[in-house]
């Protein structure tokens, strides 16, 4: 399948005209949470190989979108992705720690992935997971069309709650996959059972009894409170934006 995926890749290069800097495997596949049904979601970087576009009136497409069956691709442009960086975006930040690595320039991967080490905002990458764990925490108490929903709603609360409490632990960037943050994130055992049961039955696209809900929906609230305060504790990161600049010029002689 990596195959697969990196033909398609270069096949989208010779379409678009331009050079892919940087492409990963995203997603479920990252987290360690895939199942025979997941999409596949790519994410890349590239830079237009006409230079000239960048300089013209009209400025060059920033974001190519490719979906197709079982395929999700999608690209940002050097600048626009540098933009991005600049504001410690978590996409970004998933696209660089994913282990599912198709096509890396060396320079670039490796400038850029210090980059993120050094620089990026543990406090702006808090408050984006914790938000995202707020919001799946509400979604449960609407109603939902089917179980299978609901399963992945859990599987968004407690990937977020790993991470933020790897980041505020650690104060360092958290890996993706859900099982070594199992591995390295001191929880009760309690939740950890909860939380490898929720995790398998996602893999193995089963569902989840109402009853279990409810028990982890309460477990899981309480915990979600005392973290609140503790990410605005987080370090706010330092400017990229000289470093960036640099690296932009550089790629584009």
């Amino acid at each position: 399948m990596k195959e697969n995926l990196i033909s398609r890749l270069r096949y989208l290069e010779k379409k678009e005209d331009m050079t892919i800097l940087m492409a990963a495997v995203t997603g479920s596949h990252s987290f360690g949470l895939s199942s025979v049904q997941s999409d596949y979601d790519v994410r890349f970087i590239y830079v237009h190989n006409d230079k000239r576009s960048y300089l013209s009136l009209s400025q060059p497409v920033e974001v190519i979108h490719l979906k197709e069956g079982l395929f999700d691709m999608e690209g940002w442009d050097l600048f626009k992705s540098s933009r991005l960086t600049l504001k410690s975006n978590p996409a970004l930040f998933e696209l660089f720690q994913s282990p599912i690595k198709l096509i890396t320039h060396p320079d670039y991967y490796r400038k850029m992935n210090g980059l993120i080490a050094d620089c990026y905002s543990k406090n702006a990458l808090g408050h984006h997971y914790y938000r995202m764990m707020s919001d799946n925490l509400k979604q449960l108490s609407k109603p939902r069309d089917s179980e299978r929903k609901e399963l992945k709603i859990w599987v968004q609360v407690y990937r977020s709650y790993l991470i933020l409490e790897y980041i505020i632990q650690r104060g360092s960037l958290p890996p993706l996959s859900v099982w070594e943050l199992l591995d390295l994130v001191p929880i009760d055992q309690e939740l950890k059972t909860r939380m490898t049961r929720i995790f398998k039955a996602k893999q193995m696209e089963e569902c989840i009894s109402n009853d279990e809900s409810e028990k982890n929906l309460s477990l899981i609230e309480g915990k979600s409170l005392s973290i609140k305060n503790e990410i605005t504790m987080l370090h706010k990161g330092k400017n990229m934006e000289t470093e960036l600049n640099e690296l932009i010029w550089t790629i584009l002689k």
